[in-house]
């Protein structure tokens, strides 16, 4: 089924997008000839019938000068899985473009996401994600209900980062608005057969001008906010851990969108697209002015040094907002939250850490997750309460003293 875009556009006073299940196509455009009238678009239809308001907006027109002009009154970015555009047809926006090295532990593989409806761009998405749907047999720290895959499941060896979005556990399949739920990718597993209950899996990140699949987020060009063009294709890298019998997985693509606001004819992208459509939260992460001091000694049991790193944080709007916190998976080091950044800059936020050794019992290297923590929550009323996080692995190990 093709999935097409259906705007009903009327120029009086307002202009409503509705995303009907299953249903997307070009806007049309009906003129009017009496004076603006009053028009609404109601907040409480956002989540609860088979339409989503996306946007409101009231239009002016000045008949002597010819002109249209529009005003926002509402604009609403939404996260969405983006596979619900996309399949079916299997293998055609997205497709297994390369397969790089197949061997009986690890598959390298390059996955290509076309957008599916090139010259439409308003359908221009942010943040798009390739998750990586799968098992999980450990617990995140302090966690009871987030599991992530560990040694012996397939897991994603490269992640851009981590997600709990779109997971089958807590987001359910949605029927009534598909985009808002798992969704069974044609190419994998269905979530009735193998029963998938990670709810927290890696994911790479596309955007137009990632220009080798291997290129690292770095070479994103912040004038164009992780911009996914229509009719572009971008390709990652996926380098997936697997044993024998466990290569089953399934897929989700984490999209972003809010209703663009044109400020002439034609859309210009990203320009006219508001900063809703980005997802709040952060889409980069590196770690930078690393000293690792810790020391191990096998013969007392003594610790010494600390994990220090200055963590910079890359959020296109508002990066200082976030909070950023470091821990060990055993608590090798001593965890801590820092929501006070050292420095902000333009699209950037850096935050300081000092990790002293707390149950650090040997020279083996452990797991030290960072994550950010945004001040958007409850991931659209599926996990209420919840900040929206992003999840970023670290391995680091103590030297023998």
């Amino acid at each position: 089924m093709q999935l097409r875009f259906k705007a009903t556009m009327a120029v009086i006073s307002a202009l409503a997008f509705v995303l009907p299940t299953g249903c997307v196509g070009p806007a049309s455009l009906v003129t009017p000839n009496v004076a603006p009238v009053a028009s609404t678009c109601e907040s409480s239809s956002m989540w609860t019938s088979s339409h989503t308001c996306l946007g409101l907006w009231e239009f002016r027109i000045d008949p002597t000068r010819e002109t249209v002009t529009q005003v926002p009154l509402r604009a609403a970015g939404i996260h969405m899985n983006g596979l619900a555009f996309m399949e079916p047809p299997a293998g055609v926006a997205l497709a297994i473009d390369h397969v790089v090295d197949f061997t009986s532990s690890v598959v390298t593989v390059d996955i290509a996401i076309t957008h599916p409806y090139p010259g439409f761009d308003l359908s221009a998405a942010f943040d798009v994600c390739g998750t990586l749907i799968t098992h999980g047999s450990k617990y995140f720290p302090f966690s009871t209900t987030i599991r992530f895959p560990d040694e012996g499941d397939l897991r994603l060896l490269n992640p851009d980062g981590l997600t709990r979005w779109w997971n089958p556990v807590e987001f359910p399949e949605n029927a009534a608005k598909p985009q808002f739920g798992y969704i069974d990718g044609l190419l994998g597993k269905p979530h009735a057969v193998a029963g998938f209950d990670a709810t927290l899996n890696g994911y790479k990140y596309f955007a137009s001008d990632l220009a080798d699949p291997e290129a690292p987020l770095s070479d994103l060009d912040p004038a164009m906010r992780g911009a996914f063009v229509p009719g572009t294709t971008c390709i990652r890298r996926y380098v997936i851990a697997y044993t024998p019998g466990s290569l089953v997985f399934n897929y989700a693509v984490d999209a972003n969108w809010a209703p663009p606001i044109p400020d002439g004819p034609g859309i210009d992208i990203p320009d006219d697209f508001p900063s809703s459509a980005n997802r709040p939260e952060a889409y980069r992460i590196e770690l930078e002015n690393l000293s690792n001091t810790l020391t191990y000694d096998s013969d007392t049991g003594d610790t010494s040094g600390s994990l220090a790193m200055s963590v910079y944080i890359y959020d296109w709007f508002e990066p200082g907002s976030n909070m950023v916190c470091a821990y060990a998976q055993n608590d090798e080091v001593m965890g801590m939250c820092n929501p006070i950044p050292a420095e902000v800059g333009d699209g950037y936020a850096v935050f300081n850490f000092d990790l002293p050794p707390f149950m650090l019992s040997s020279t083996d290297e452990f797991l030290l997750w960072v994550t950010v923590d945004n001040q958007t929550s409850g991931y659209q009323g599926a996990l209420p309460g919840e900040l929206q996080t992003m999840y970023y692995q670290f391995w680091y190990a103590a030297t023998e003293e």
